[in-house]
C-alpha cells in the first residue's frame, strides 16, 4: 500500500468521518472507535478463546467486540465507515488469512466474513505491518519517510515501510525480520529453524533461556519464585522488577536480546537505510531506557558504513496496546482514500 508522508497536513479526511480498528490476536481482540486523525471514541476487548473457538467463534466475538466499542463511543455500527483488521497472518489482496498458527487458521476468508458479519467494508492487514503503520502515522515514526517496526512480544514481528510504501513481498509474506539467521546453527526456532533472530530476542526465546539457566543449569533466580517451571513467557512487569533488582539470570539474558536485536537492526539499517527504527512490544513498554542503549550500541558497530547508523534514529514506540488497531484504522482509512472496493 502507498502512503503519503504523514507530515503532509492534507493526509486526512474529514474528520467526522469514524473508523473501527480492531487487533485480533491470540489472546485478546482489541477494539477502537476514531475519527480520521486517530482520536479514540471508544474501546472494546474480548478474550479471543482462540484454545477452543474455531474461525467462526473468533468472527463472532470480534463482531461482539466492535459492537461493544460503538456502544462505549455511543455510536451505532452503521455510523462507522469501514473497518481495519490487523491479524497475526500474512493477508493476501482478496483478504485470505494464509496462516496464524496460533488461532490454527489456515486460508480462511477474513475479509469477506466480516464485511457479512458487520456490513462494512473491511481491510485488512498483518498485524505487524499493521502495528508499524500505526507508530509512522501516530507514534513514534511519526515524521518519518522510511521506517522499520520491530515488536518484542512472544515473537518477534516487523514492518517495514519504505519511501511511504508498506513493503509486503510479491507474496504478502515480506518482512519476517525475526526470521533473519543471526547466528548460523544456533537456537531452534519455533518456526523449525535455528538461529533465528527471534530465538534470541523474543519472550519465547528468552523463556528457553530462563528454562535453561534456571532450571538445567540450577542458577538462582527470583523467577523460580514468582513463575516456577512456568518460564515461557514472563510478564514484562516481572522482568522490570527483576531486571532492576539486577537478577543476574535476567540481566543476562535481556541484555543479550537487546544485543541481538541491535544486530538484526544493524543489517536493516544496512540494507534499507531508514530515517527510523521503532522498537516496541511490552518488554521495551517495561525496560526501554535500560535496554535502548543496548540495542543502539550493537546496531551501531555492524551498520556500514557507519554514517547510515548517524542518519537512523532508532526509537521506542510510542502507541503502546493501541498500535495494531490504529495501524489497522489508518489502512482502512487510507485504502478508502485511495477507492479500494
Amino acid at each position: 500500500m502507498s502512503t503519503p508522508n504523514p507530515k503532509d497536513d492534507t493526509m486526512s479526511s474529514d474528520t467526522k468521518d469514524l473508523f473501527a480498528g480492531i487487533d485480533i490476536g491470540g489472546t485478546k481482540i482489541y477494539t477502537v472507535i476514531t475519527d480520521a486523525n486517530g482520536k479514540i471514541c471508544g474501546t472494546g476487548r474480548k478474550k479471543t478463546k482462540a484454545d477452543k473457538l474455531d474461525f467462526a467463534g473468533v468472527i463472532e466475538r470480534t463482531v461482539d467486540c466492535v459492537h461493544d466499542a460503538c456502544g462505549n463511543a455511543g455510536i451505532a455500527l452503521s455510523d462507522l465507515k469501514a473497518a481495519g483488521v490487523g491479524a497475526p497472518s500474512p493477508i493476501l489482496p482478496d483478504g485470505t488469512a494464509v496462516n496464524a498458527p496460533n488461532m490454527g487458521w489456515e486460508n480462511v476468508p477474513l475479509v469477506k466474513t466480516l464485511e457479512k458479519a458487520l456490513g462494512l467494508p473491511v481491510f485488512a492487514e498483518n498485524d505487524c505491518n499493521a502495528g508499524t503503520l500505526g507508530e509512522y502515522y501516530l507514534g513514534g515514526g511519526k515524521g518519518s519517510k522510511s521506517l522499520i517496526g520491530l515488536f518484542m512480544g512472544t515473537g518477534l514481528g516487523g514492518g517495514i515501510i519504505y519511501r511511504g510504501e508498506l513493503i509486503t513481498g510479491e507474496n504478502c509474506m515480506a518482512a519476517e525480520i525475526g526470521h533473519m539467521i543471526v547466528v548460523e546453527g544456533g537456537r531452534r526456532c519455533g518456526c523449525g529453524h535455528f538461529g533465528c533472530l527471534e530465538a534470541y530476542a523474543s519472550k519465547t526465546g528468552m523463556g528457553n533461556k530462563f528454562a535453561h539457566e534456571i532450571i538445567f543449569q540450577g542458577r538462582e533466580s527470583m523467577l523460580k519464585e514468582k513463575c516456577g517451571k512456568s518460564l515461557s513467557n514472563v510478564r514484562s512487569s516481572i522482568l522490570k522488577e527483576a531486571y532492576i533488582k539486577k537478577d543476574e539470570v535476567v540481566v543476562e539474558t535481556l541484555n543479550e536480546a537487546a544485543h541481538f536485536l541491535g544486530l538484526g537492526i544493524g543489517n536493516m539499517i544496512t540494507l534499507l537505510a531508514p530515517d527510523k527504527v521503532v522498537v516496541g512490544g511490552g518488554v521495551f513498554e517495561a525496560l526501554g531506557k535500560e535496554l535502548l542503549p543496548l540495542v543502539q550500541k550493537s546496531a551501531k558497530a555492524v551498520t556500514h558504513p557507519p554514517a547510515s547508523f548517524k542518519d537512523t534514529k532508532i526509537v521506542l514506540a510510542t502507541l503502546g496496546d493501541d498500535a495494531v488497531a490504529l495501524g489497522a484504522m489508518v489502512y482502512a482509512r487510507e485504502c478508502i482514500k485511495k477507492g479500494h472496493k
